[in-house]
């Protein structure tokens, strides 16, 4: 689509930087680029800069800024929400063999890959399979249940089919569960990454102990996200070398980043109500459009507000997902066929696969995740595209 702009359709996987967010990170790059550590003036200028990031991101989801760790992202988050709560208790004196975890079969490669290490080590793990929209059955996380379990861990809003879990009700579950352990057994952590562009995150509502969010997934800054910790003595530390975030996270703060992901939560948290409704209504119509003229395509995830405004998966037979959005591509349209983070991948996407919608054939999956400033007019475009190259690629597949 040479000399047409582009248009971006992988959200969730990068969010442009805000202009705003822009302008309030520019004076900490090379004008109060102090490190917080110092005891001079540019220290306490850069001190006095993330406490005051801490007290803003807290105010956003409802928390104390003590509460609140900054990483260097959502895998980092994710990494330290599991890892770090199991190895507080193995450095307490607990065995592994005595430690019960529990996730899904949809979450996170940053989540999935910890439980993964945390079983090669001897951790007993359960993985929860979903429903065909992506949701837990909470019937079998009942049933998971055990007197051992520590951690379970759920994906708030699901990076690849828009799936906006029950948090609160799978939360309120698992803290019924009497541990082991001691009163503070089992935790809760939930993966909101996904979430803040398109609903509120209020930890206290949800109920949650753990809570990872990322700053590149809501028009803020890659390279810093953060970890909401109700209780930071249940938590060991995954990477070691200094003081820095009430010693759980070491590592100098990068002042621009916290300062620019503080401000795009903020930003977000104004201006949501504005846009969510407008883009599920441009959501609506090309599901819609889908059904009437494309009967044989496949949602994957929920439909009306169980899923997120900006979220449409769909999956076609006779498809290669990774060539159907290459052709998109060279039509200058960016779009996806699963996480960023799971590129290497063979076989498909695992999420979508995990459904257990299609087991018989193969399909293609392609996801489109809108943003704020998406138009009618672009996704009307897209519609055209898809349709054309959809049908291109069957007809090559049946020759």
């Amino acid at each position: 689509m040479q000399g047409t702009q582009r248009i971006y359709l992988d959200n969730s996987a990068a969010t442009a930087v805000d202009s705003r967010v822009l302008e309030a990170m520019e004076p900490y790059w090379n004008a109060d680029f102090g490190n917080a550590g110092g005891l001079h003036t540019e220290g306490r200028i850069a001190s006095e800069t993330l406490a005051n990031a801490h007290a803003s991101l807290a105010r956003s989801i409802d928390a104390h800024p003590d509460e609140i760790v900054f990483t260097s992202g959502g895998t980092e988050s994710n990494n330290m929400a599991v890892l770090g709560a199991v190895r507080a208790l193995l450095r307490d004196g607990t065995k592994a063999e005595e430690i019960h975890v529990i996730t899904t079969a949809v979450e996170h490669s940053s989540i999935t890959d910890c439980f993964h290490i945390l079983e090669r080590d001897g951790v007993s793990v359960t993985y929860l399979q979903v429903d065909e929209d992506g949701f837990v059955k909470k019937q079998e996380l009942q049933d998971a249940l055990r007197p051992e379990t520590v951690l379970a861990s759920f994906i708030y809003v699901n990076n690849e089919i828009g799936t906006i879990e029950h948090i609160k009700e799978l939360t309120s579950l698992v803290h019924k569960q009497n541990s082991n352990h001691g009163v503070e057994y089992p935790l809760v952590h939930t993966d909101a990454s996904q979430a803040p562009a398109w609903l509120h995150v209020n930890t206290q509502s949800l109920g949650v102990d753990l809570l990872t969010l990322d700053s590149q997934k809501l028009y803020g800054p890659k390279g810093v996200g953060c970890l909401y910790v109700r209780d930071k003595t249940l938590l060991e530390p995954i990477v070691y070398g200094g003081g820095q975030e009430f010693g759980l996270r070491p590592g100098t703060v990068p002042i621009p980043h916290v300062v620019g992901f503080a401000k795009a939560l903020e930003l977000v948290e104004e201006e949501r109500d504005s846009y969510v409704l407008g883009i599920a209504a441009i959501r609506n119509r090309f599901i819609d459009r889908l059904a009437e003229e494309m009967p044989e395509a496949m949602i994957n995830g929920p439909l009306g507000d169980e899923r997120t405004a900006g979220n449409i998966n769909v999956s076609f037979f006779d498809v290669d997902g990774d060539q159907l959005v290459i052709e998109l591509d060279e039509k200058g349209i960016a779009a996806s066929t699963a996480s960023a983070c799971d590129v290497t991948r063979e076989g498909g996407s695992r999420v979508v696969q995990a459904l257990g919608k299609y087991t018989d054939r193969k399909v293609g999956t392609v996801r489109f995740s809108m943003g704020r400033h998406t138009t009618q007019e672009e996704m009307d475009t897209v519609f055209t595209a898809l349709k054309k190259t959809v049908t291109w690629l069957q007809n090559n597949a049946k020759a």
